[in-house]
């Protein structure tokens, strides 16, 4: 499904309430407006405003695509949220420059010109599938965009964590903890943990040990068609996103996969992957 900017008459906001929010509101209305396009807004983004909204699944649905205006985390908690409604997403920063929110305010003007004719192109970074198996035999299924973390509770403890691939155990895991990741979460977390950097598209996810108790644990990447299953023994607890937060007790094992579910962002057309890893990682500095 594309995105046909033509027919664009309704775009989504969903925003951080910041002191520059009303000022940003302004120039965005004012932008879209002469392209004949109107911004509804997000209930929480709405209230900040003093102005009227539409809870955000109904947002989605009413609009050809959503503005998240904040930060990477906005963006990762609106496509796990949506998921199953898959939006259009364009991210615009308010505040430090993330890896996932592609333009700033002072650039929208000009990005909506170039959007607007038609010169931009949309990004499908893959998810994972995270999936709990209840110690009653029943499971739930949750989402990760950047990320799901298998992580002591507490700071004197260890973290065990058993990994099985493909109903196998490969590896046992003692620490602070194990990451599995997606291509466009290798720059968050994973990166911090000493993981590899994978080119945001690639259909791949990787598992990186947390300050691994042996010296010969190292990062894995494992294909898209790899299932994945962890099981903890302790008090460890399950983070998906920094956003959720599950206690291993309740669960047999976790199950991880890459998703069938993509993200859909839209992205300007100079966007250079490796320049906004060399300018935030100061690479050749």
């Amino acid at each position: 499904m594309s995105l046909d900017y033509k027919s664009v008459k309704f775009v989504g906001l969903i925003a951080k309430k910041t002191p520059d929010l009303n000022r940003n509101f302004k120039i965005l209305t004012e932008i879209l407006k002469s392209y004949g396009v109107e911004i509804l807004l997000e209930l929480g983004c709405a209230k900040a405003l003093n102005l009227s909204g539409f809870e955000l699944k109904n947002l989605a649905q009413r609009s050809d695509f959503l503005i998240c205006l904040g930060g990477d985390g906005t963006i990762i908690s609106t496509c796990r949220k949506l998921a199953k409604i898959s939006p259009f997403v364009l991210g615009i920063h308010a505040g430090r420059l993330g890896f996932l929110t592609d333009i700033t305010m002072s650039q929208a003007n000009d990005f909506f010109r170039q959007f607007f004719a038609g010169n931009f192109i949309i990004e499908e970074p893959f998810m994972l599938d995270v999936i709990l198996n209840k110690k009653d035999g029943t499971n739930g299924e949750k989402l990760a965009f950047n990320d799901a973390v298998i992580m002591r509770s507490k700071p004197a403890s260890i973290a065990s964590v058993d990994a099985f691939v493909n109903g196998k155990i490969f590896n046992s895991y003692f620490g602070d903890g194990l990451i599995a990741a997606t291509p466009v979460g290798s720059t968050a977390y994973n990166m911090s943990a000493s993981g590899a950097i994978i080119y945001p598209l690639s259909d791949v996810f990787t598992l990186t040990p947390i300050c691994s108790h042996s010296l010969t644990q190292r990062p894995v990447i494992l294909p898209s068609d790899f299932c994945v299953e962890l099981r903890a023994y302790k008090d460890e607890v399950l983070v998906i996103d920094g956003q959720d937060t599950f206690s291993m007790r309740d669960y047999d094992s976790v199950g991880i996969r890459l998703s069938k579910k993509r993200a859909r962002l839209i992205r300007h057309v100079g966007r250079d992957y490796f320049q906004i890893l060399k300018e935030k990682l100061r690479w050749g500095h």
